[in-house]
């Protein structure tokens, strides 16, 4: 189990990466029933799902995962038709594999309880295509045919390149060992990946890697088949190295031998000759030994999956593109360099080459910061993906025919936003479908086809992310919207048909006449706009009946550096983001015009709100002082926020502030000036709303 442990990390990610292309597949599956490529596909999903459930020792995953695997097996056949129930009940066995690693991952143990029920249903199921009691197998298992006979393992590399050859004599030349090592892996090895790092890990505490067959990034995945081989430097023995190598668990065969250039080189020439001559039988060798990178780095990047804390898994690692973090290792390399040249100048006293120096830091710095937030990036696909089968399953609860169609999943926006993401659009995306789109027959009364289309989709625009989400259902009534609000007691008096739509977004809103576990729950929109703008986001409404609605969401691409809009207010220095500013005014105190609501100044033929920042921060201003008046808009509404000064606009690294501070729900964190000094980062909507509430 020791080995196991360290498998942990690894074994989740890839099994929720098979969970989430099994759910895909088989939502496809019920569109193409007759798609055996698809069929083929998932059932090899589910076999790796398996297969690395049983070498975990996770029995009840494995016996559920075999069970299901059954089912998959009867569809290839053709025994089983593909229709709803049995698509359904997949998705049953999908949620609860999702649930069993939930519990693992919180260390719980598992319960052969747990699955009695959906292996009682795979069963009826098996057994009304088969016509007999579906067998009781051990889940693990297998009833693959024995394999073909391997070929004897040698030490011949057939991609070793000249560099390599160098590095190795150089090493020899300096009185250290180096060897060939060829190893086989047990056949029966499922997670060859993280195998093939823990042999590299005993290595190199006693060496170096310098070459490797295949090479480290298939190493590392696990695609090969069970042989590789590696060129190892070291100041052991061979005995010592040979001990090494056999101390690992899952191994068939190993050969530790002398490295011989000569020999490595004439046997490379020898293979390349009957590849021209015999290439249909070489291909897949050659293939498999693509260029080489360097090794030693390489070969360790699985380590970093292996460090992460199992319980935050999800939310705490991020897949990161190499070709970003090589650039990022070349930046940084580069700023040691001028780091460097900085220190020489300084003990010169060299004024010129220290502001050379500094130039090219500043920018080099500028790079980084782009490219970390580049870093932090992760696709929207994440949070989407998930849907497609959520609409699929609210159609059948709802005996609604609708369709989800996703666009721009590939827009990039931070990973902080990302995770936050999903619980408001699962919200939106369950009001569509159940206040949105109407019934088949009644869509087909309207003129309308009989299925339903939610459409959603992410575009990038400037720095912010735009997120619609639009159906083609029956709108949002204003007139039903009224009589359900004066029913809550809520006055509606004087208010515009657009002002009636947005109440939805009041607390406890809603217009269902019955309570389900869809809508109805007493709680409305108003926590998906709580989200959007804790996110620092804004959402608008459109909306037209018997056309569909249009929600329309705003957010900023990170949370970690904004752009921002600096003022004073007395003596203090505070940051407004600069996204949600419309305008700057300079005003007068008797432009302020007070009103039995409260203070308000004229806007594009509009009364708009003030507010004082002052006063609600309670720091003292010169009284009479000209003003400056920053046009924003909360919640489809202008608010004029009061400064004495303005600083100028700057970008802004956010930094936490304490939890007393934002309990006040005034800021949003805190910045550090170029001097030392820390200005505050107001929230913006959190001070409008706070205006807006003390005005009824």
């Amino acid at each position: 189990m020791d080995d196991n442990s360290a498998y942990r990390d690894l074994f989740f990610e890839e099994s929720e990466d098979n969970l989430q292309q099994l759910n895909d597949n088989v939502l496809e599956l019920e569109k193409e029933p007759d798609n055996i490529d698809l069929i083929n596909e998932i059932f090899r999903a589910a076999h790796t799902l398996k297969g690395s459930s049983a070498t975990m020792g996770y029995e009840v995953m494995t016996k559920l995962t075999h069970r299901m695997e059954d089912i998959f097996d009867l569809f290839k056949s053709g025994k089983l038709k593909v229709n709803g129930d049995h698509i359904s009940l997949i998705f049953k066995c999908l949620d609860r594999l999702s649930q069993l690693l939930d519990d693992l991952r919180d260390e719980k143990d598992l319960s052969e309880d747990q699955i009695k029920d959906l292996i009682d249903e795979l069963n009826k199921v098996e057994t009304s295509a088969t016509g007999k009691a579906a067998e009781t197998v051990p889940a693990a298992a297998e009833a693959d045919q024995p394999a073909a006979p391997k070929a004897e393992l040698t030490a011949i590399f057939s991609s070793l390149e000249d560099a390599d050859v160098d590095v190795a004599e150089k090493a020899k030349s300096g009185g250290q060992n180096v060897f060939t090592i060829a190893i086989r892996l047990d056949a029966e090895t499922l997670l060859k990946g993280p195998r093939v790092f823990l042999i590299m890990q005993k290595l190199e505490e006693e060496g170096d890697v310098i070459h490797t067959e295949p090479t480290a990034d298939l190493l590392e995945d696990g695609k090969f088949d069970t042989d590789f081989k590696l060129v190892f430097v070291t100041r052991e023995t061979q005995d010592d190295i040979k001990k090494n190598v056999e101390s690992n668990s899952e191994l068939e065969k190993a050969i530790v031998e002398p490295f011989d250039a000569k020999k490595a080189v004439a046997a490379q020439k020898e293979a390349e000759e009957a590849a021209e001559k015999q290439p249909a039988k070489t291909a897949a060798p050659k293939a498999t030994a693509a260029k080489p990178a360097p090794k030693k780095a390489a070969a360790k990047k699985p380590a970093a999956r292996a460090k992460s804390s199992h319980h935050n898994a999800r939310n705490q690692s991020i897949r990161v593109d190499l070709s970003r973090l090589d650039r990022f290792l070349n930046l940084v390399s580069e700023l040691v360099v001028y780091r460097n040249q900085m220190e020489d100048s300084s003990h010169r006293s060299d004024l010129e080459g220290i502001r050379d120096s500094l130039e090219q830091v500043s920018r080099l710095t500028s790079e980084l910061q782009d490219l970390v937030l580049r870093i932090r990036m992760q696709q929207v696909s994440v949070v989407f993906s998930r849907f497609p089968r959520m609409i699929r399953d609210l159609g059948r609860t709802l005996h609604k025919d609708m369709d989800l169609v996703v666009i721009g999943e590939d827009t990039e926006l931070d990973k902080t936003v990302v995770s936050e993401l999903g619980e408001p659009m699962i919200h939106m995306l369950r009001n569509s479908a159940d206040h949105g789109i109407e019934d088949p027959d009644t869509r087909e009364k309207l003129g309308k086809p009989r299925k339903g289309t939610i459409t959603l989709s992410a575009y990038q625009e400037g720095n912010r992310v735009i997120i619609t989400l639009e159906d083609d259902g029956k709108g949002i009534d204003p007139h039903v919207i009224k009589v359900s609000a004066e029913s809550k007691g809520i006055n509606t008096d004087g208010m515009s048909e657009d002002e009636l739509k947005h109440l939805i977004f009041h607390p406890g809103f809603s217009t269902a006449k019955k309570i389900t576990d869809i809508s109805g729950r007493g709680v409305g929109l108003d926590a998906v706009q709580s989200k959007i703008n804790e996110l620092g986001g804004s959402i608008e409404l459109r909306s037209q009946i018997n056309v569909g609605s249009k929600f329309i969401i705003k957010l900023p691409l990170t949370l970690s550096i904004i752009q921002a809009l600096m003022v004073k207010v007395g003596e203090g220095n505070f940051a407004i983001p600069l996204d949600v500013v419309e305008r700057v005014v300079m005003l007068h105190d008797e432009d302020i015009v007070p009103t039995a609501k409260g203070e308000v100044y004229r806007f594009q033929d509009t009364l708009i709100p003030i507010v004082r920042t002052d006063k609600l921060l309670n720091i003292k201003t010169k009284e009479g002082a000209k003003k400056f008046a920053i046009i924003v808009k909360s919640d489809q509404q202008y608010f004029g926020i009061l400064a004495d000064q303005l600083i100028g606009q700057k970008e802004i690294v956010i930094k936490k502030i304490d939890p007393v501070l934002q309990k006040i729900n005034r800021y949003q964190g805190a910045t550090i000036f170029d001097n030392g000094s820390i200005a505050l980062i107001l929230d913006v909507n959190a001070l409008c709303q706070t205006k807006k509430g003390t005005k009824s």
